[in-house]
């Protein structure tokens, strides 16, 4: 059974319903956010305040993946109330999860005509392989005793019948020159502790190995983005600056902050969780932060939709700018994250 940080899952096969023309326009649109999101990258690249702005390093590595994809592989986290789509996130760096969401569609024996994540495990390797066809194995690369540890096993074990696959880890070459590797490691891990990966860094900085997932896919998983994009389909969003302060304190209940490279629910601070004093003094924090150079956004608070009487927040899958699969997330009274308490539910798209 799927693990988390040592713990099953929670889940439930018993599937979320999703019409087959809902699907085709949450994934048609969410299609060309994406596109404008890689277009956006190639922007800010070339601009050093924008990169600044969210909270990347200014002299980030601009090269794309093989398939001059700067993002190829990625989820965006999103509501959908059975007619608006509103974006929470999208994770580029480290997404994980799909063969835990196909393992749960298993489990509700979906149909494949009705199963979005069916074979996903396969696709995600058929995807990798597209950055180099030629390869004769596959490396999965992450520092050891992670959360997703469990997941990431089960995943090379799942591509081990079609492709000789290895989990490695960045500080021991075990790849030879010319090696695949699909990095899960997140860019702020590597940065934080190079000491930790001096040899995958070395090898990757001298071109010896492919990598899917490169430095520039950064600029997509900065919760700031959308503060630049502006699209409808993602809620205001803003970035943190003094003229803005009078404006969170008075609408205190509107507003989430997020820190711009936050990740799995942390640094996330909702205004109608906490007193107006406590909201005040964290808008004074973040701001002092932004000035010091850790960004901050304000995002407005959007209510979760329910299904079947609780909260449902969907996840879709990318593969090299393809839809290719959902999570359901189910349950939760609060921000998702490491110790939130929602239910992994199948999705099953119905005609």
């Amino acid at each position: 059974m799927p693990q988390y940080d040592g713990r099953p899952i929670v889940y439930s096969a018993d599937p979320i319903l999703i019409k087959e023309s809902e699907a085709r326009f949450i994934e048609t649109t969410l299609t060309q956010l994406l596109k404008q999101i890689e277009d956006f990258t190639k922007t800010a690249l070339r601009d050093k305040q924008i990169l600044h702005d969210l909270g990347v390093p200014t002299d980030l590595d601009p090269s794309p993946t093989p398939l001059g994809l700067h993002i190829p592989f990625a989820r965006f986290d999103f509501l959908f109330d059975g007619k608006n789509i509103n974006v929470l996130e999208l994770n580029t760096d480290g997404t994980s999860g799909y063969n835990v969401s196909e393992w749960v569609a298993d489990e509700a024996d979906l149909k494949e005509a009705e199963n979005p994540n069916f074979k996903l495990s396969q696709r995600v390797l058929q995807a990798l392989l597209e950055h180099s066809p030629k390869a004769p194995e596959v490396f999965l690369m992450d520092f050891p005793e992670i959360g997703t540890s469990w997941e990431e096993h089960d995943l090379v074990k799942r591509w081990k019948p079609h492709i000789n696959s290895h989990l490695a880890n960045p500080a021991q070459r075990t790849w030879k020159k010319g090696a695949l590797i699909y990095r899960r490691a997140l860019s702020w891990q590597l940065r934080a502790h190079p000491e930790k990966a001096k040899v995958f860094l070395e090898d990757w900085k001298a071109g010896d190995v492919t990598v899917v997932g490169g430095w520039s896919s950064d600029v997509g998983m900065s919760k700031a983005w959308p503060a630049f994009l502006k699209s409808k389909h993602v809620p205001e969003t803003i970035l943190l600056e003094d003229s803005v302060r009078a404006r969170l304190n008075d609408e205190k209940d509107k507003w989430v902050l997020k820190g711009a490279l936050s990740y799995s629910g942390q640094s996330v601070l909702r205004g109608l969780d906490v007193p107006q004093n406590r909201w005040q003094s964290s808008v004074d924090q973040v701001l002092r932060e932004t000035e010091q150079g850790r960004p901050w956004i304000a995002q407005q608070f959007v209510q979760v939709p329910k299904v079947d009487g609780e909260p449902l927040e969907l996840g879709l899958y990318f593969l090299n700018g393809k839809p290719s699969g959902y999570m359901g997330r189910w349950g939760h009274t609060q921000a998702i994250s490491e110790t939130s308490s929602e239910i992994l539910r199948p999705i099953k798209i119905t005609s």
